[in-house]
């Protein structure tokens, strides 16, 4: 359990990294910026594009891909559960991958 503390703490501050690069929030660092920030609007002042744009960076960064509707909104709620989206969709990935093959 430690463990994945560790892993979902780095896991954040990756993202607000990511956040910070992307949008050129030079007048925040990034590690400041709250775990429940919202991803669009609030602070970080983001919109349904930028939100687009950076589910395409996720993809590239994560091999996740975060579909329309209502999982991505459920995602993008918050750095947070951005965080806990991909960290849940690293496991399932991981838990399909050690099923034997079906013959």
């Amino acid at each position: 359990m430690k463990n994945r503390s560790l892993d979902h703490h780095l896991l954040l501050s990756q993202l607000k990294h990511l956040v910070a690069d992307m949008f050129r929030l030079d007048i925040i660092e990034p590690d400041m910026i709250d775990d429940d920030e919202a991803l669009i609007g609030g602070i970080l002042d983001c919109d349904s594009l930028d939100a687009v744009e950076f589910a395409i960076c996720v993809e590239e960064e994560f091999g996740i891909a975060i579909r329309r509707g209502e999982e991505s909104n459920r995602a993008f709620a918050s750095i947070a559960s951005l965080a806990d989206f991909i960290h849940s969709h690293t496991l399932t990935r991981h838990a399909r991958a050690l099923l034997p093959a079906a013959a």
